[in-house]
Order: C-alpha cells, then sequence, then structure tokens
C-alpha cells in the first residue's frame, strides 16, 4: 500500500514537472516562430540546442510517467493514464494531467505552424537561387567569386 500511494505521489510529482518543461518547450517554440517571421538565422542557430533540450528532458519524463503507470499496474501510455484517472478520482493528478495535454497540443499546434513558415522560406529560397542560375550561359559567378558576364564588347565589367 505505501508503495502504491509513493508511485501515485511520484507521478502526481513528475506530472508537475513535466507541464513545467512543456511550457519552457512552448516558449521555446514562439521564440522560434519569431525568429522565423524575422528570418533571423542567428536567433534560430541559438535556439536549437535549447529545443532538442527541452525535448530531451521532456521525453525523459513521459519514460518516467510511463515507468509510474507500469508501477501502479496500468498501460505505459496517455490511455494508462486515462484509465487510472478514472479509477482514482485525485483533483491534482486529474488537473495537472489535463494542463499537460492542453500545454501540449499547444505546442503541437506551434511546431506545426514553424514547420509551415520553414518549409515557405525554404521555397523562397529556392525561387531566389533558381533565379540567379537562370543565367543561359551557366552560373553568373565563377569558383573564384567573379562575375562571369562579360560587356557586348568582350571585356568584363571594371570597377574603378
Amino acid at each position: 500500500m505505501t508503495q502504491h500511494l509513493h508511485s501515485f505521489e511520484a507521478l502526481k510529482d513528475n506530472l508537475l514537472t513535466e507541464v513545467a518543461a512543456m511550457r519552457s518547450f512552448v516558449e521555446a517554440l514562439k521564440h522560434e516562430q519569431q525568429a522565423l517571421v524575422d528570418n533571423n538565422a542567428d536567433e534560430l542557430i541559438a535556439i536549437t540546442p535549447q529545443k532538442n533540450e527541452l525535448l530531451t528532458s521532456i521525453v525523459g519524463m513521459e519514460n518516467q510517467r510511463n515507468l509510474s503507470l507500469v508501477s501502479l499496474g496500468f498501460n505505459a501510455d496517455a490511455s494508462g493514464m486515462q484509465s487510472l484517472l478514472t479509477q482514482n478520482t485525485h483533483a491534482a493528478l486529474t488537473e495537472h494531467w489535463d494542463t499537460l495535454l492542453l500545454v501540449s497540443a499547444e505546442a503541437q499546434e506551434l511546431n506545426r505552424t514553424n514547420g509551415l513558415l520553414i518549409s515557405r522560406q525554404m521555397s523562397r529560397n529556392q525561387g531566389i537561387l533558381n533565379i540567379l542560375q537562370q543565367d543561359q550561359g551557366g552560373a553568373m559567378y565563377g569558383a573564384d567569386g567573379q562575375s562571369k558576364i562579360s560587356s557586348s564588347t568582350g571585356r568584363g565589367i571594371v570597377a574603378g
């Protein structure tokens, strides 16, 4: 009985920590979205390690939650959590779970939107590259970075 109570409390505490981590992840996704809108590559590079660290942490918490569910005799997934909540009316646990689901849904939507923004930017970049490569003589610039376009007199353009 004591082990059961300990697992139940551990699950509740883990959910609370998981909610906080997921909220941090949502903030990171919002930050990423602003960087995408602003076309700020440096900021995107800075955000990526933070997002990866948060995701690793969240996955670890999810695994711990699943282990707690198993120790309580439930499936190690969302259906197991739902079964636990159905059989045990514990207001704080239910509240933490509902909050986690809401924050996770927000993260999923932000991630979807950010993916669309990334796709749009990649299409725009590809369009620009296509325009730059449309010169019928081949590339506009040689490997040395110098213009391959010459004037009608056959002389290159000289800046002076």
